[in-house]
């Protein structure tokens, strides 16, 4: 029995030692530091994509209330080209010589007259 203990025993010692080999014979794996230069770098990259980000952004939104603001400018100027030309055509229509001359005639009193008709040109 005590053969067996030794055994054992050596057994045990045999594969701790190959642990301690193998732990022993492992390089140790390090990973790369980051500098403080380099950490500065990334960061003022970083600041700097998120201010480019930023300013993007506002210009966009300025240029959404000056287009949005051009609408609303050329939508009231197409209503008052419509309210023009439609006085236009009240003038025409309240402007013709027959409705003059039925006016004349039957409100005023007035007798058309061949002799002192002037005409005008423009």
């Amino acid at each position: 029995m005590s053969n067996l203990a030794y055994q054992t025993q050596r057994q045990y010692q045999q594969e701790s030692r190959q642990k301690y080999v193998q732990q022993q014979a492992q390089p140790r794996i390090r990973t790369p530091r980051i500098t403080k230069g380099e950490k500065f770098l990334w960061v003022f990259a970083s600041l700097m994509l998120i201010a480019g980000a930023i300013f993007m952004v506002s210009n966009y939104a300025s240029i959404y209330k000056v287009n949005s603001s051009i609408e609303s400018v050329q939508s009231s100027i197409n209503y008052e080209n419509k309210v023009v030309d439609d006085y236009k055509q009240q003038v025409t229509e309240l402007s013709a010589p027959d409705r003059i001359l039925k006016i004349a005639k039957e409100k005023l009193g007035m007798t058309l007259n061949d002799k002192n008709v002037k005409v005008l040109e423009n």
